[in-house]
């Protein structure tokens, strides 16, 4: 096709008056007529260029009209171009057959009706126009994949890494937290006994306020100082305390003052016989514990005793009981050795033993930390790869619809309309990815409002008909349901509806069928997809909603898939207060496949459709494109692509266009220009949209402060909002764009700048 918009037409005759009559016939229908008088001539042509339709004279010198037909069929480029044939002399049946087995659209014969020709080369250079359109749409298409494709890997990489770190910063944090919370008690305790140490005239003073401090800061029911007697055979107590409002505990104070220890007898005497703490992190029970019934008795939980040495020589045992559980750790033990100077070597070798004890716990910990994140990372990443093809597949196979080229108009704008709600789903889907993970932990938030289910199913059925169409699967509904509406998450809903067509499309063969349907039982709305597929063995049917379950996980397994879908829908399902159940005879007979949802007894009148319902459950307004007639908009991006739909949506609502690969283009043009309004993107080679704002504001000649500008980019966090608006942009816009946000923020500006100037002017 030249580049005026007209389709060639190639007139092949020997004859100049025949081209001349052909010529005259043709030339009203404004295209390009194309005259060759030999073959040769029309193949050097044919070669060069493409040709709507070729009229060609059957009987010509040297290689005939049919010689040359069959030339063209033999190149690829030109198999599929429409042939008519002319002639004055071949009027024989034998000459038209022959010219219909070379692929000709038709074979005139003169004198022939010139409204005939007209007609037929009219047709066929709309058909050429319309294969041209739908090569460029497929080619469109084509790069839009590989761009989303691009972008998906991207963000894979960026969430992987994203996910580690915060799982990294939130334990680092926990650490700190109860690190920080058990060393203030620490310090207090080790503070008080200190000052009370010092203080004190004698031990008669002394031990008790220590004892006395371990019932205050650490909650001890019941302290107790066991010393040796004088003959070092049995542990005697020496000081008993007890905290503050504490009731029934007298009875065991009593058994406890009477009480001689032996070694290897009770905490104390195993303390002795160990010569190591002793911590009893249960109820105290057994016949080695003499105050066992009592200590149960008084609500006592857990005990500790550690040994009081002097030197390398044992001296005595400080006991507490406590009625909630106790942590022994090297920090209890270092408070321990703060106590005084008499058990500084006991602790010196328990802190050796203890630090040892803790290392092996924390490598065992963060051995195990590792691989619970590693296991989470893998989980998240495969839910996040099913969550992202939901809306891919209508895009890919709408797109591949059309590039069949058998879609009638509307459908071609159904199959539009389609793949443009998917790929915003598929932008909203992206926000969402850390919601998505949520599955796993339990805190996915869900997004409720009354929302009409039989407009979800029949969403969800849109999206798998292009699947189940290439299997000639037939797709039956039963949507008769007495529940207009329940109170749910829409789009969830619609996933868990798609995930179980998806499921039966895929184990169902070619001619199959599936059955859709949704009913009321009891307080719940049952949404039912009955297929005639494979179905599930007995033994299997327990483990069909399993996370990564499969009925054959072999290598040579003939479906492909994580076994993430049937999962998802469990979790999805249990999360809305539902549940899921399969049905299966055996293999062989199909299955049935079923979601219950309860019914909200306080659902609104307002219903959301899946088509409306944003992923934060809010309703998508529906308002049109703001107009910007005359309205000056400089575009600064070093992609082409996105200048070029940038430039051709807002030339669409009469803006008038500038656009420039570099901030240094932009620069030189800009004062002559004079644009209304600046759109540019941050991330640019060598210089970036930061840097083109400061160099406007160091440059006031240039226009800045008064030209409004907008910053057009796909980084997208928060900060980055915030940045960009701390750097002078008057707004942010992440892509993908909405144009009808941009054409919106580019009226308010131009509004804005006309109150505050009279009127809107040039900006210089």
């Amino acid at each position: 096709m030249e580049s005026n918009g007209k389709a060639n037409i190639l007139i092949v005759d020997d004859k100049p008056e025949n081209l001349l009559a052909m010529e005259s016939i043709l030339e009203g229908l404004d295209q390009n007529l194309v005259q060759a008088t030999s073959a040769r001539e029309a193949l050097r042509y044919l070669l060069m260029e493409d040709v709507a339709v070729i009229v060609l004279d059957v009987q010509m010198p040297g290689v005939n009209g049919f010689e040359l037909a069959e030339l063209i069929r033999e190149r690829e480029r030109t198999q599929h171009t429409p042939i008519i044939f002319v002639s004055a002399i071949s009027h024989s049946e034998q000459y038209i057959f022959k010219g219909y087995s070379l692929g000709a659209v038709d074979y005139l014969t003169k004198p022939f009706e010139p409204e005939i020709l007209r007609s037929k080369v009219r047709f066929f250079c709309r058909l050429f126009f319309q294969n041209q359109k739908i090569k460029r749409q497929a080619n469109l298409l084509e790069e839009s994949n590989k761009k989303l494709d691009e972008l998906n890997a991207e963000l894979e990489v960026r969430v992987s890494n994203r996910t580690a770190e915060l799982e990294k910063a939130n334990q680092e944090l926990e650490r700190q937290i109860e690190e920080r919370k058990r060393s203030e008690e620490r310090l207090a305790t080790e503070h008080s006994i200190t000052r009370t140490l010092a203080e004190a005239p004698g031990a008669e003073v002394a031990f008790p306020s220590v004892l006395r401090i371990f019932c205050e800061n650490l909650g001890a029911l019941v302290a107790c100082l066991w010393l040796l007697d004088d003959a070092g055979a049995e542990l005697v107590p020496a000081f008993v305390e007890t905290g503050k409002d504490v009731r029934n505990v007298s009875a065991f104070v009593a058994e406890t003052r009477k009480l001689k220890i032996r070694r290897g007898v009770g905490i104390p005497g195993q303390v002795w016989e160990k010569g190591t703490p002793v911590w009893l992190p249960n109820t105290v029970r057994g016949p080695n514990h003499p105050r066992a019934e009592l200590a149960a008795s008084i609500g006592i939980h857990s005990g500790l005793g550690f040994p009081i040495t002097i030197g390398r020589q044992f001296h005595g045992v400080i006991e507490f009981f406590t009625s909630q559980p106790f942590r022994s750790d090297e920090h209890i033990l270092n408070m321990f050795e703060a106590i005084g100077s008499e058990i500084g070597q006991f602790i010196q070798r328990k802190q050796a033993e203890t630090d040892r004890e803790n290392l092996l716990y924390r490598e065992k910990a963060l051995r195990e930390q590792a691989e619970t994140a590693s296991r989470l990372k893998d989980e998240f990443l495969a839910t996040v790869s099913h969550e992202l093809r939901t809306p891919l597949n209508a895009v890919l196979g709408w797109a591949e619809m059309l590039h069949t080229g058998k879609l009638d108009d509307d459908k071609k704008t159904d199959a539009l309309a389609t793949i443009y709600r998917n790929a915003k789903m598929q932008s909203q889907l992206i926000d969402d990815l850390l919601d998505a993970s949520r599955l796993i932990t339990g805190n996915l938030r869900l997004n409720l409002s009354p929302v009409s289910v039989v407009s979800v199913i029949e969403a969800a059925l849109d999206i798998v008909r292009p699947a189940a169409k290439a299997k000639e699967i037939t797709l039956n509904t039963d949507l008769v349901s007495p529940v207009n509406t329940v109170t749910c998450d829409a789009q969830r809903l619609q996933q868990m509806v798609w995930n179980l067509l998806t499921n039966a499309v895929k184990f169902t063969p070619n001619n199959g069928e599936i059955t859709v349907s949704c009913g009321q039982e009891k307080n719940s709305v049952k949404i039912a997809v009955r297929d005639t597929g494979h179905g599930v063995a007995p033994d299997f049917l327990p483990f069909v909603f399993d996370r990564f379950r499969q009925a054959d996980s072999s290598s040579t397994r003939s479906h492909d898939g994580l076994g993430l879908g049937l999962a998802i829908v469990r979790h999805l399902a249990e999360l809305h207060g539902g549940s899921v159940s399969v049905e299966s005879e055996g293999v062989g007979k199909g299955s049935t496949f079923s979601i219950s949802i309860p019914v909200s007894t306080a659902a609104a009148s307002l219903v959301v459709s899946p088509q409306q319902t944003k992923s934060n459950g809010k309703v998508e307004s529906k308002r049109a494109d703001s107009r910007l007639d005359g309205v000056r908009v400089m575009v600064v991006d070093d992609d082409a692509d996105t200048c070029e739909l940038i430039g051709f949506a807002l030339e669409r609502l009469g803006a008038e266009i500038r656009s420039e690969r570099s901030v240094d283009e932009a620069l030189s043009v800009i004062s002559e220009w004079q644009p209304d309004v600046l759109l540019t993107d941050i991330n640019m080679p060598e210089t970036d949209g930061y840097s083109f704002l400061a160099r406007l504001k160091s440059e006031p000649s240039m226009g800045w402060p008064e030209i409004p500008a907008i910053a057009v980019t796909a980084m997208a966090r928060p900060e980055d909002t915030q940045k960009a608006l701390s750097a002078g942009f008057n707004y942010h816009i992440a892509k993908p764009i909405d144009f009808n946000e941009l054409s919106d923020l580019i009226s308010r500006l131009i509004n804005s700048n006309s109150t505050a100037h009279g009127s809107r002017r040039r900006y210089v």
